[in-house]
């Protein structure tokens, strides 16, 4: 099978969707041919470029960037790919952002009678902010859903991201399918007497604290005001448990983040770190003691699997597709709610701390659901069985 992949990001970009595909790629290159059309990374470069990972062929294009504060990626203008197009005689085009490609684009693969997948890694936005539930509202119904006309199958990476995304009409008349997002559990696995994870803790201050981890972009959507207001209520209620709360992320809040902090006096016992790379990341879910994730709106966590993984035990906040994959192995706090965030971590902390035994049952199960329904090898399997199914009609 001839597979080509549009995404604006690829590997070595980070992100999301970014690892998604990487993940099914790498496995799915060692049986079909598979190019990855993307943005390139470096903005100076003249003509798009050529090169491999792991069996997979990359076509970066000439792109310029568009500086637009507080979206959640950036703003790529990519030339150049009508033409790589025309050269990519490929069965199945695999679009994974229905915002970046355009009706000729679309409309060019579809002339060559071609099939179509399109991959939903986003729900439409809300419970964020009026700006951003509208805007997002407006921009699904001018073009978003627009794409899905095209599409010969459609997946989403939750059932709630399918069935608030895709209008009906198509959930009846098209080929629709959730795949869920995976985690590789042999590198985000339980480690934390692992003498690389005693050293971490050391080097960044966490060895004689009560860790709260918390991994997303710094953006409103991800809640970390909310995680930090219900930490800081934490931290003075209960002086004798030394918290420290970790976020691992970049984006526009970092500054109002670090200015909360120092407002309300917990800016010693909270740290934001950025740029750390993949094969670092699962110890810093080792020297965690537990993961929360407090976001207003989230199709899928890969970070919230990624704790599971870990055996890191977690409080979510019950929006979008968390409760698909986290299930009860987790306690859950409502959305925007700092009072309530507050109660489930310190809920969580008291069972650590007094019932190691249930935290023990609940991470195993975590991890167990990981193993058996978000591995990437069996995610590889569900992607090829669909895109080998639109050949045969």
């Amino acid at each position: 099978m001839d597979i080509c992949v549009l995404n604006p990001f690829f590997y070595p970009y980070s992100g999301g969707t970014e690892k998604v595909l990487y993940e099914v790629y790498s496995r799915l290159a060692k049986k079909h041919n598979v190019t990855v059309i993307s943005a390139s990374l470096n903005s100076k470069q003249k003509k798009h470029s050529v090169d491999y990972v792991n069996g997979i062929k990359i076509v970066r294009l000439r792109t310029r960037y568009l500086d637009i504060p507080k979206l959640p990626m950036p703003m790529p203008i990519m030339w150049g790919l009508k033409d790589v197009l025309a050269e990519t005689d490929a069965e199945v085009y695999h679009i994974n952002n229905r915002y970046l490609y355009y009706f000729d684009t679309v409309g060019k693969i579809k002339k060559t009678n071609k099939k179509i997948a399109l991959t939903l890694h986003d729900a439409v936005p809300k419970n964020i902010d009026t700006i951003t539930n509208n805007g997002g509202y407006l921009y699904e119904m001018l073009w978003g859903r627009r794409i899905m006309q095209y599409a010969d199958l459609i997946t989403a990476v939750s059932r709630n991201t399918l069935e608030s995304t895709v209008p009906k009409a198509y959930r009846r008349s098209k080929r629709t399918r959730v795949i869920y997002n995976g985690v590789d559990y042999s590198r985000y696995t339980p480690r934390k007497a692992d003498a690389a994870v005693k050293e971490l803790k050391d080097t960044i201050g966490l060895s004689d604290s009560l860790n709260i981890l918390n991994n997303g972009r710094l953006v409103v959507q991800k809640g970390q005001i909310y995680l930090l207001g219900a930490v800081a209520e934490l931290i003075k209620e209960h002086r004798d448990l030394n918290i420290m709360l970790l976020i691992i992320g970049k984006g526009y809040l970092k500054d109002t983040l670090k200015y909360m902090a120092k407002n309300i006096g917990i800016d010693k016992q909270f740290k934001i770190v950025s740029g750390i790379k993949e094969e670092v990341l699962p110890f810093y879910y080792n020297c965690a003691d537990l993961f929360v994730s407090a976001s207003l709106y989230e199709p899928a966590s890969i970070a919230v699997m990624e704790a599971m993984s870990s055996r890191t035990p977690i409080v979510a906040t019950r929006v979008g597709g968390v409760p698909e994959m986290l299930k009860d192995s987790g306690f859950y706090a409502k959305p925007g709610d700092v009072d309530s965030i507050k109660k489930k971590t310190y809920q969580l902390i008291d069972t650590i701390i007094n019932d190691r035994k249930k935290v023990d049952r609940m991470t195993k199960k975590s991890r167990n659901i990981i193993i058996r329904e978000h591995n990437w090898d069996k995610i590889a399997k569900e992607y090829e069985k669909e895109f080998g199914g639109l050949l045969k009609y």
